[in-house]
């Protein structure tokens, strides 16, 4: 159950925590309370698809043929919607919100394709969506875009460490083809690179919740830690060599040492999971445990090696994460 101030003022009231006539009483608050994290990620999912169709039916009457067209629409778009989150400051106008998030998206689709009219390669676009959405996180007054432009940021940064450091990915590449292989002190120093960052960015927002939230950032920062704790334990998905998944040709490649980056975004998704507890947020801690467990699993698929060697490896960690469940569970107060 959600309380407002005064709620939670009349309970420790009832219970003996506070007096009844305190000297600086709190005062009522208008904002409304923060919606479950499945139902603000389901808007999310409904709002992007409201985009695309927004997207399709702005292509339709503008027609933005260049650059400059679909930045002039993109600034429009983006625009609209800051008016129209910042109309609906408390979030009770559901229909309102997403209809700005649909615009939103709409002008982010438009704006990256500005920014990266002229580019080759998948680089330099996730590049350009990555300035966008780190803007968009910090300007978009509204809770669930500036958690979802975090987690595209996030995104983003790893896409673009991903393939300016290693080749690009070839899915259509057959068997016959030679694959080059990256070694593992080079993978290791790629992950580390992308998400040690993220990680100690986290970090100090964690260490630092008292002080943020006493000068009022909490409507900027607490959408961007949850973005963050996601983007730690999901968006590592998007750095993680996919091409291992040979759905055409007729073997595996050999990615080498990028193979140890699912069991290192495993790690990853347990920090996340830290995270989430740090900041009470049982539902981020839900989703971070099932990307452990889907890093894992795609550790299992990638690791280039015999079927006992893999069924050695995941028995030792079962075993390792038996042992400090175990260890936690006889720490934890009685």
């Amino acid at each position: 159950m959600t309380m407002n101030a005064t709620e939670l003022q009349h309970a420790l009231q009832a219970r003996g925590f506070a007096l009844d006539a305190a000297p600086a009483a709190i005062e009522p608050t208008a904002d409304a309370p923060e919606r479950p994290l499945a139902i603000g990620l389901l808007l999310g999912v409904s709002g992007w698809v409201a985009g695309l169709f927004m997207l399709v039916v702005v292509a339709m009457l503008f027609r933005p043929d260049g650059a400059v067209s679909a930045a002039v629409s993109g600034l429009v778009l983006l625009g609209a919607a800051w008016g129209l989150f910042k109309a609906d400051g408390d979030g009770r106008q559901v229909f309102v919100a997403q209809l700005a998030l649909a615009l939103s998206i709409a002008g982010q689709c438009l704006m990256v394709y500005a920014m990266s009219e002229h580019a080759k390669g998948i680089a330099p676009i996730a590049g350009a969506a990555l300035l966008l959405q780190a803007a968009l996180a910090l300007v978009m007054p509204n809770r669930l875009h500036r958690t979802l432009s975090t987690l595209f940021a996030t995104i983003a940064w790893a896409i673009t460490l991903r393939f300016t450091l290693f080749d690009e990915p070839d899915f259509w590449r057959v068997r016959d083809e030679a694959v080059r292989a990256t070694s593992t002190a080079r993978a290791l120093a790629g992950w580390c690179l992308a998400w040690l960052p993220v990680g100690a960015g986290l970090a100090w927002l964690i260490r630092r919740e008292a002080h943020w939230m006493a000068r009022g950032w909490q409507p900027v920062l607490r959408p961007i830690a949850s973005g963050l704790i996601v983007g730690l334990a999901f968006a590592t998905l998007a750095s993680q060599p996919f091409e291992s998944f040979r759905f055409f040709g007729s073997g595996d490649a050999d990615v080498g040492g990028l193979a140890l980056w699912p069991l290192l975004s495993a790690f990853g998704a347990l920090g996340a999971v830290a995270a989430a507890f740090a900041l009470r947020q049982r539902a981020l801690m839900g989703a971070c445990v099932l990307a452990a467990l889907l890093h894992v699993s795609h550790f299992y698929y990638a690791l280039g090696t015999s079927l006992l060697v893999k069924s050695l490896l995941m028995a030792a960690m079962g075993g390792a994460l038996l042992f400090a469940a175990r260890t936690l569970s006889a720490k934890e107060p009685a």
